[in-house]
């Protein structure tokens, strides 16, 4: 992996930059300087290389949470858009390199703001990568493009870190730290801190099951068992409860039929009841409608006369509202109207006229106007222009002014900071050493203090722990003790147990329990037998008794059929008879109709055309009505025999279903006994034999022998417990044995690291001692870190104020510069523009003096009325349009009102004559009705006008539902009489049938009784099965939870020794282990590439520990530590373990640039000239090798630089030389 170009765009504090590693002169060079001042923005450059590569940063990858306001926006603090420069509307990275595979491409990363304005919002980040030279489109999702670009350089973003930007001030403080420290540090630069978090995942998971083993062992307290005899007793009064419940279930069976015998004598009086109450409804609703349908039938007679009534009320009607309008039309005096409108059209003549001559009068007045005008927009176009030139001026004088005093103010409050600085500094000069280079001393500072408390804490830890081992020695030892004495009494209680279960093995219990279930089954056979015989006994008799009814039944069902077919033929001929002599009165009636005279009226009618005349035949209407008496009777007959019929084979269906249930009752009773035979000759053994008393006695044997071996079981379960408690408190001591020994060789480990800790810690005490020394011997800070009365933090916080007041003085200084310089230029700038703005104002007084000479006599053209010559001319034209608009109106208005009155008189003419016509058809009408008013009172007697009218009211549907109505009512009382007599049957029939010997309230308090009864016996079955099923399930819930015990058991033993070996709540044991391993192929790297540095050294790693060591070739191979190497050699150390994580994070990639950044503050200039020598070394290795750094020696050096350079206004510049 090669980069070849480096492109910024308004990132940080730089604004446009290219460096092209491929152009003159880095092409040719090796090895680059970056250079420039502390904050002109070396590093965002190897920012921009990670922005285009992997779209993030190392320095902004701390925190992930907190936000920031960012020009307006609200962004996460390690989001890389804070890179954007300031007042800004865009900023991009752009990387070109070379990938594994020899081909080049061109990464991209970008930001932007909406609507390309530095105050729009801030838009996502887009990520490319493109194929050069051709610029094909690769990718453009974030994701998409950052996993391509890993793929072509084979490098993550923490490996490019890693193996890119070398890392060697971070192992400067590696090389010096503790064993501790040297693991944490490795876990960070190599990104291994995954074996730390599988430690404490260790440590919490064999906590997790330590705490689920002890509740496990916790919860099976709470599970009871039944001892054996009140298991036995459960079981015993089970067995009784039951035949008990079975029964009082029979004499309930019993007792419940009796009730339904009074429940269903009750049930047909209720219904005898109601059929009497619906029968005297019937009978009450006919009399209640007999008014209502004689109304119907009157009704249907007036019906013939309602065209007329209707034709008279019409017109009636139409006359009242006629008479209105002619009252309304002779109201009107069209004289009136018509000379007011002849009046108000004059008016309005003779006021257009007036208008006319106004606008003729104003025509040279509006051109005057006109022309004053034009005088008034030409002045005051000039004083604007005076105005504004005027205004412009005053602020430019005005901003003069307020430069000149910031200026002088800014120069007063420079030179007083500018004096407290540089006191402040020259009475803090002993900081200026710490100042020039902090993190170096800071970092050796916290070394020393670090390792003097670590030293107190080691020698206090050392006598806590010596205590502790003699401790832990004694307790051992009676620890031993104890594990011996329980094994003996372990040994006698397992002696007993087996003694016991050699009994228990000689009886067989499933053998008795299946012989107690073979006579309890057949028992409950032999029983259901029996009552399946009795219900076979009972439905036999009852099939006899239906069939006995049937037969009855069938008999009166054929007298009724023949009964229906004799009424049927009387109802037929008495239908052909009535129908006959309808048809004779029919021709009759025609007979009659030629009798009428033409042209003469009808005396019902009144009409003189009779098509359809008819008179009546009192002869052939009655005898029509004898006949329709007899057929009305023949009908009622057949409809009462019909009613008889369906009674009556409902009733015959209700026995045929009786007779259908006692035939299947009987099938299912023999079936069942059938069933009941077959099963127990299938099962038969020699229990069938035995009689009742036989098998109660062999049941009674066998349950106790069952009871005695639950006996002897409880007695076995109770010592198993108290065996299985005894190794449990054997597998405890030893348990607790095993710990103590452990405990006993994890201190004695404890003391011997301990007392190695303690030995380097004093070493590098006195090293960092001496090398403090000798710079800050007579340095009071010194002198007070080592008594302790000045603590780390406060003498940063000194230092951190010494750089301030120094960059603050350096700013002061400038400010004081800038200040001066500034005052000089405003001076004459002042004077210039007060002269120009007097000379304006005096212009522009003139130029309104003249424009209000011309207002004055523009106003009084107008009467001093404030309007335009157009808007004036305008007016009188409106008011001109306005006259002739109203004398229009009052012409129209004149012309309307003739008009209504010629077309009023023509319309009281015509409402006139429509009167008269009315009148003669209303003579007509009224005329016909009272002769057919006379007809139908000779009918009716009681008739009345008032009455015909109400009559009249009634529809043609409600005079039909009325008649209906009747009909039905008339059928229903019918009903109801048939319904009456068959619950009266029905009733005596249940009274003489089977009637209890008890009454009603006697079996009611003996079926409370027997209920009662059942209630507890079934609570008292439901308690004692409860109790069983409980022991039953609390057993095998037991035994379950025995197995996953000792599964659970297993699981821990496991994971503690995993614990012991590797975890503890920090992962400390288990990363020191990893990284002890980590520490050994790092070293093997770093060896390699100091062999091209220096040949003289060899890293080791101390055996089974985090310490390093120095061979030195020169000294025959003599091991020492890496504390005694000098500056120089440090720092080829420094680079060369940098070198080795680079190998080791880049694995197999070729990686042939590389850039280091820091650590070369802090070198003198022999020790620098060391370093550049390892650098050149590098380089000629064939990678190029960039350098970040503002130590000038270097920048002599080094040929070829990319200078970074500061410039006024907070942006820098990027040049290569």
């Amino acid at each position: 992996m090669k980069i070849t170009a480096v492109r910024i765009h308004n990132l940080a504090s730089i604004v446009d930059a290219e460096i092209d590693f491929l152009a003159a002169p880095l092409k040719d060079a090796g090895l680059f300087a970056i250079t420039g001042d502390t904050g002109a923005g070396k590093s965002t450059i190897l920012d921009a290389i990670c922005l285009a590569l992997y779209a993030k940063t190392a320095r902004l990858g701390g925190d992930r949470g907190n936000k920031v306001e960012f020009q307006g926006d609200s962004i996460r603090l390690n989001d890389a858009r804070n890179l954007l420069r300031r007042g800004t509307s865009n900023g991009y990275a752009e990387v070109d390199f070379v990938g594994q595979d020899k081909e080049s491409y061109r990464a991209c990363w970008s930001v932007n703001r909406s609507r390309g304005k530095s105050d729009g919002n801030l838009q996502a980040a887009q990520h490319t990568l493109h194929l050069l030279p051709d610029d094909t489109l690769i990718s453009s999702d974030k994701s998409k493009t950052v996993k391509q670009i890993e793929a072509k350089i084979g490098l993550t973003f923490d490996q490019f870190s890693r193996a890119v930007l070398l890392a060697q001030h971070e192992f400067a403080a590696f090389l010096k730290a503790t064993g501790d420290e040297r693991a944490q540090l490795l876990e960070c630069l190599t990104g291994t801190d995954k074996f730390s978090r599988i430690g404490v995942r260790i440590f919490e998971r064999n906590k997790e099951l330590k705490e689920k083993f002890e509740l496990l062992q916790a919860s099976l307290a709470s599970y009871t068992l039944l001892s054996e005899d009140e298991l036995a007793a459960k079981q015993t009064s089970l067995n009784e409860l039951k035949l008990q419940i079975e029964h009082t279930k029979k004499t309930l069976t019993t007792t419940e039929q009796n009730l339904n015998w009074y429940k269903q004598a009750n049930t047909l009086e209720q219904a005898l009841k109601q059929a009497q109450q619906n029968q005297q409804q019937a009978q009450n609703e006919l009399n209640a409608i007999a008014q209502q349908s004689e109304q119907a039938k009157q009704a249907q007679s007036a019906l013939e006369i309602k065209d007329n009534r209707s034709r008279f009320k019409s017109l009636t009607a139409q006359n009242i509202e006629l008479n209105t309008k002619v009252s309304d039309l002779k109201s009107i005096d069209h004289t009136a109207i018509i000379t007011a409108h002849a009046n108000t059209l004059s008016k309005h003549q003779e006021i257009l006229q007036t208008a006319k001559e106004q606008k003729q009068t104003a025509e040279p007045i509006i051109a005057k106007a006109r022309e004053l005008d034009s005088q008034l927009a030409i002045q005051a176009q000039t004083i604007a222009n005076l105005t504004q030139q005027s205004e412009k001026e005053q602020l430019q004088l005005n901003d003069l002014q307020q430069q000149f005093k910031q200026s002088q103010s800014v120069l007063d409050e420079a030179t007083k900071l500018s004096a407290q600085h540089q006191q402040w500094l020259t009475t803090h000069t002993q900081l200026k050493p710490l100042a020039n280079d902090w993190n170096y001393y800071q970092h050796s500072f916290n070394q020393f203090l670090n390792a003097t408390e670590q030293l107190k804490t080691t020698a206090h830890q050392n006598q806590k722990l010596v205590a502790e081992q003699a401790k832990q020695a004694t307790l051992l030892t009676a620890q031993n003790a104890k594990v011996e004495s329980q094994e003996q009494l372990l040994a006698s209680e397992q002696k007993n147990l087996n003694q016991l279960n050699e009994q228990q093995r000689q009886f067989n219990i499933e053998q008795c329990d299946a012989k107690l279930k073979n006579i309890d089954y057949l028992k409950d056979q032999r029983e259901r037998y029996k009552q399946f015989n009795h219900e076979l006994k009972y439905s036999t008799q009852q099939q006899t008794r239906v069939a006995e009814k049937l037969i009855q039944s069938e008999q009166a069902q054929n007298a009724l059929l023949q009964n229906l077919a004799s009424c049927e033929q009387t109802l037929k001929h008495n239908e052909y008879t009535l129908s006959q002599a309808r048809l004779r009165a029919s021709e009759n009636v025609e007979h009659l109709r030629t009798q009428l005279a033409p042209n003469e009226p009808c005396l019902v009618c009144g009409a003189t055309e009779h098509p359809y005349a008819s008179t009546q035949n009192q002869q052939l209407n009655n005898l029509i009505a004898d006949f329709e008496t007899a057929y009305n009777n023949a009908k009622q007959q057949r409809d009462s025999a019909q009613t008889q019929l369906h009674q009556h084979q409902t009733q015959h269906a209700v026995l045929v279903a009786e007779q259908t249930q006692h035939s299947q009752a009987i099938q299912i009773a023999q079936a069942k006994q059938l069933e009941i035979k077959t099963t127990m000759q299938d099962a038969r053994t020699e229990l069938n034999d035995l009689t009742t008393e036989k098998l109660d006695e062999t049941y009674k044997q066998l349950s106790e022998q069952k009871t005695q071996y639950f006996a002897v079981q409880t007695q076995l379960r109770t010592l198993q417990e108290k065996v299985n408690q005894q190794l449990n408190a054997l597998k405890t001591e030893q348990h607790a044995q095993q710990q103590l020994q452990n405990q006993h060789v994890e201190l004695t480990n404890q003391l011997n690291q301990l007392s190695s800790k303690h030995n380097e810690l004093s070493v590098q005490i006195n090293e960092l001692s001496a090398a403090l020394n000798a710079q800050f011997e007579h340095s009071d800070f010194w002198q007070q870190l080592q008594s302790e009365s000045l603590t780390l933090s406060d003498l940063n916080k000194q230092v951190e104020q010494y750089q301030q007041t120094l960059t603050q003085l350096e700013q002061s200084q400038k400010q004081l510069d800038s200040a001066n310089q500034q005052l000089q230029q405003l001076t004459p700038l002042i004077t210039k523009s007060d002269h120009a703005l007097k000379a304006l104002n005096d212009d522009l007084a003139k130029a309104q003096q003249q424009q209000n000479i011309t207002q004055s006599q523009r106003l009084a053209l107008f009467n001093n009325e404030q309007i335009s010559a157009s808007d004036y001319q305008t007016k009188l034209a409106m008011q001109l349009e306005q006259c002739q608009t109203q004398l229009n109106a009052s012409q129209q208005a004149h012309d309307n009102a003739i008009k209504q009155r010629d077309e009023h008189a023509i319309t009281l003419k015509n409402v006139e004559q429509r009167l008269q016509e009315h009148a003669q058809e209303l003579t007509s009408l009224e005329a016909r009705y009272l002769e057919w008013f006379t007809d139908f009172k000779a009918q009716h007697s009681d008739a009345s006008h008032e009455q015909v009218t109400i009559l009249l009211t009634l529809s043609s549907e409600q005079i039909k539902a009325h008649l209906k109505q009747f009909e039905q009512v008339s059928q229903t009382l019918t009903d109801t009489n048939a319904a009456l007599k068959q619950q009266q049957k029905s009733y005596t029939e249940h009274q003489n049938t089977d009637k209890p010997s008890k009454n009603h309230d006697e079996l009611t308090e003996q079926l409370n009784v027997l209920n009662t009864q059942q209630t507890e016996l079934q609570n008292s079955l439901l308690a004692t099965n409860t109790a069983i099923e409980q022991h039953n399930q609390n057993a095998k819930t037991l035994k379950g939870k025995q197995a996953e015990l000792t599964t659970l058991k297993t699981q821990v033993d496991q994971w503690h020794l995993l614990n012991k070996v590797l975890g503890d709540a920090t992962g400390k044991t288990m990363r020191n282990l990893a990284q002890t391993q980590t520490l050994k192929i790092l070293l093997h790297y770093a060896n390699s590439h100091l062999k091209t540095l220096n040949k003289r050294y060899e890293l080791t790693a101390i055996e089974h520990s985090l310490d390093i060591a120095i061979i030195d070739r020169d000294m025959a191979d003599e091991q020492r530590s890496v504390n005694t190497l000098s500056g120089g050699e440090s720092f080829l150390v420094s680079l060369a373990l940098a070198l080795g994580l680079a190998s080791l994070s880049s694995n197999k990639v070729q990686i042939n640039s590389l850039f280091i950044d820091e650590g070369f503050g802090t070198l003198d200039s022999e020790t620098l000239s060391v370093a550049m020598d390892a650098l050149d070394s590098l380089q000629a290795q064939g990678r190029k090798v960039g350098v970040i750094s503002h130590v000038s020696e270097m920048s002599e050096r080094v040929a070829t630089q990319v200078h970074v350079a500061k410039k006024p206004g907070g942006y820098s510049s990027v040049e290569i030389v």
